[in-house]
Order: C-alpha cells, then structure tokens, then sequence
C-alpha cells in the first residue's frame, strides 16, 4: 500500500484558521510530517507527501526522506497535482491518494484508484490507534510474530503458484 499526499492541500485544509491567522508553514509542516511518520510506524505503510515548489527555480524534482516519509518537491513550472496526476496514470494498484482538488480525484476515479479527503486523513492520523505508546519507545524489544508458522511466506506460495501454472 503506498499513500501519496497533497502536502499543501492537506496543511490548509486541516489547519486552515491556523495558516490564516500566520501561523509558521514550517512549522505546520513538521508537525503534519510528524504525524505521518508515527502513522506509518503503527501501519507500516509506505508514504509519499508532495509539495509544490512551482515557484522555486529548481529544473528537477528534489525529494528527501523524513522518518521514513518520502518527500517529494516539485520542479520549476509543475504543480503537486501534476505529480500526483502522474502517479494516478502510471501505477494504480495499491495507490491511494490523499487530497481534495478536484483534478487528482477525478483521475482517480476514472482509473479506479481509491481516495480520501485530507480531512478524513486527519482523523485517522489522530487515532489513538495511531499514538506511539511506551513500547514504541524500545525499537528492540521482541514483539510476538504473527500468522501461521506452518505456512509458507506469502511471496514464497505465489512463486510456487506461478511455478505450478507452468
């Protein structure tokens, strides 16, 4: 499962009085980016936030890793949307996306991929199933394994599976 995120679609929308009234984009930033990386941390989902850069005066794409959060910026002359919109048409499967323009959910939905609001986004990464708790704290302590020990890795059976159709 990758999520790729409007960054700044999804700041302003959330913390809309908070950018109106001046609060530091920085600042918000960081915090959105924070709770993506605990989010990812408790799901172990791949995530992407994109951010325009439309008016920076750099010719490619600049992206840079925050916590294991892919960020990526836009070049000079291209929107979020347009990278975003890219996304949508090269690799739909296991795609869902995160924003509210209207140009990336209609191509989403006319390449069936799934979408949400950064609103709805919001509520998920302030779920108390998504708080680090004081386990988080120890990365090395064991945690129980789940699933069936007597079953192959699910890698491991589509291999033999596609082996088998030969």
């Amino acid at each position: 499962m990758l999520i790729v995120i409007d960054g700044y679609n999804y700041v302003h929308r959330v913390n809309g009085p908070a950018v109106r009234k001046g609060a530091s984009m920085d600042l918000l930033q960081r915090d959105f980016l924070e709770k993506c990386a605990r989010y990812k941390k408790a799901r172990s989902a791949r995530i992407t936030v994109v951010f325009d850069a439309y008016a920076s005066f750099s010719p490619g794409r600049h992206s840079e890793n925050f916590r294991g959060i892919d960020v990526v910026y836009s070049k000079e002359g291209e929107t979020a949307d347009d990278v975003i919109i890219g996304w949508i048409r090269k690799r739909p499967a296991g795609l869902i996306v995160v924003s509210s323009d209207r140009a990336i959910i209609d191509e989403a939905k006319l390449r069936g991929v799934s979408f949400l609001t950064p609103v709805a986004f919001a509520e998920m990464l302030s779920s108390p199933a998504y708080e680090p708790d004081e386990e988080d704290d120890y990365p090395d302590t064991p945690r129980p394994k789940k699933g069936n020990p007597r079953k192959l890795p699910k890698k491991v059976r589509k291999a033999v599976k596609g082996i088998g159709k030969l």
